[in-house]
Parts: C-alpha cells; sequence; structure tokens
C-alpha cells in the first residue's frame, strides 16, 4: 500500500486522441482522450446451426440481435444479442466468434489531479490518496462507490443475495469469493469487484482465449489482492478499504485488453485523499 503523492498512469488506447496537456489541472469528469475504448468479443454457438443477421460495417445497438440459432431440434430459435452500442467489426475465420468494436467514447480521468506527463499510450496523473496494488487483475478503469458484501458458500446463495443495488459500484469482499460471483456482478451491472482472493481454475475457464470472457472482456474490473487460493484480507488493506466504504473509489486492471500475470505494471485501487 502506497500513501501520498502518488503517480497514476491512465492507459489510452490505440487511436484515441489526447486531449489533455501537462500541468492541465483535472477532475474526475474531465475528458483525458476520445477514441475507440474496447472491443467486446461474442462467442457464436458450436456448428453451423444460426444465422448472423449483420455483416461487418453494419451499426448494432445494445441488446439488437446479430445473430439467431435453432434450438429444440429446429423447434425455437434464440437470439444472440449486441452487448454494446457500436459496429460490427469482423467474425473469426472459424466462425465461432464475432467482434463488436464500441462508439467513439470519453475516456474520463475519473480523479482529481494534475496531468503529469502524456505519451502516445498513456496519461500520467499526479494524484493524492491511498493506493492498493493487487495480486491479479483485469479490466478499464473505472470509479465507483464501494459496497461490501460478504463470503457466499453456495453458487445459490450468490443468486439470493446479489442484486441489482450493485450496478455501476465497486463491490468489495474481504475474503474469498466464488467465480459465480463475477459473473453475477456482470449481469447486474458491476463496475468492478475487489476482493482478497478466489480459485484460479475456474477463472481461467472464463478468462482464457478460448472462455466467454477473453482477458476478462465483459466481466467488471477485477483487482484480487492477496492471490490465487483461500485467503483473507490482510489487516492495512482491510482497514484502508473498509473506511472506504460508501466512498467512490478508482480500481484498474493492469494492461488494456491483455492478461498480465506478474507485474509490473499491477491491477489497483486508488481511494481519493
Amino acid at each position: 500500500m502506497t500513501r501520498e503523492p502518488l503517480t497514476l498512469v491512465r492507459l489510452i488506447p490505440p487511436g484515441a486522441t489526447v486531449e489533455v496537456a501537462a500541468g492541465d489541472h483535472v477532475e474526475p469528469e474531465t475528458v483525458l482522450a476520445t477514441g475507440h475504448l474496447d472491443r467486446k468479443v461474442l462467442r457464436l454457438p458450436a456448428g453451423d446451426n444460426f444465422e448472423l443477421l449483420k455483416k461487418p460495417g453494419d451499426p448494432v445497438k445494445k441488446g439488437e440481435a446479430v445473430a439467431v440459432m435453432e434450438e429444440l431440434f429446429g423447434l425455437g430459435l434464440r437470439e444472440l444479442v449486441s452487448p454494446c452500442d457500436g459496429v460490427m467489426e469482423s467474425v473469426n475465420a472459424r466462425r465461432t466468434a464475432l467482434v463488436l468494436t464500441g462508439s467513439d467514447a470519453k475516456i474520463r480521468a475519473l480523479v482529481r489531479g494534475r496531468v503529469e506527463a502524456v505519451e502516445d499510450s498513456e496519461v500520467r496523473l499526479q494524484v493524492r490518496g491511498e493506493r492498493i496494488r493487487g495480486w491479479f487483475g483485469f479490466g478499464r478503469a473505472v470509479a465507483g462507490e464501494v459496497y461490501r458484501i460478504h463470503e457466499f458458500f453456495t453458487p445459490s446463495e450468490v443468486r439470493r443475495r446479489i442484486g441489482p443495488e450493485v450496478a455501476g459500484r465497486v463491490v468489495l469482499c474481504a475474503s474469498f469469493v466464488l467465480p459465480e460471483v463475477i459473473t453475477t456482478l456482470a449481469r447486474y451491472g458491476a463496475a468492478a469487484l475487489v476482493c482478497a482472493s478466489l480459485d484460479f481454475a475456474p477463472l481461467w475457464d472464463l478468462i482464457s482465449p478460448t472462455g466467454p470472457h477473453p482477458a476478462g472482456r465483459g466481466l467488471p474490473t477485477l483487482v484480487v489482492v492477496e492471490g490465487f487460493g483461500v485467503h483473507g484480507l490482510g489487516p492495512e488493506a482491510a482497514g484502508t478499504l473498509g473506511a472506504a466504504e460508501g466512498r467512490v473509489v478508482y480500481a484498474a486492471g493492469p494492461a488494456l485488453d491483455r492478461l498480465v500475470f506478474a507485474g509490473p505494471p499491477y491491477a489497483e485501487v486508488l481511494i481519493p485523499g
């Protein structure tokens, strides 16, 4: 854990246009850059029992059907819908996935501070606060109010106890979490999950190149503070994060659209001070 003053590195995706200069003061809503935030991968069903409703270059709306597949031996149909507004970019050669590119978006500072330096792929901000570095994580930079949950012991308990109240929030669990937690948080629109620990194997099933969420795409930002296995938060991290309950904090993975298993860079949580 690091105390003020801090340098916060904000990664800028390729093709984005930086809108700030060294020395500028920034507020959480200040636009650092404009451009495509990310791409989303939509997995297609095995086999060819589906029909694409969109072709590369077509615009799409969030919730709009981009493919339809047969179910129940042709007696039923299921729609595959776009998770975002944007453009259908491509379909891979094996017809197992399609790539959707989000509309041009504004990349905001999310914190208060001053621009220290600007480079092609990053903006460095000088900020005040406390930083907790994660042992592992992924996902884009987000900010949200800390909402605390307790340890769940069964998948059914996860489904009963997590609901719409997590939308837009940074969800904190000071102990081990089941793999169902992060997928349930994704369903309800949580911004991030900050947890002490989780099991690697079921997580890898989700985020591997052949999983439904490659490199964490489509999942909330994740910061694992202590490691894989069963661990609780250490006393210092538990105290700092616990005191932040109800406050807006910043959370980010170490890289854009790829996994990093041995930093630097690191996943991190910043509690503004």
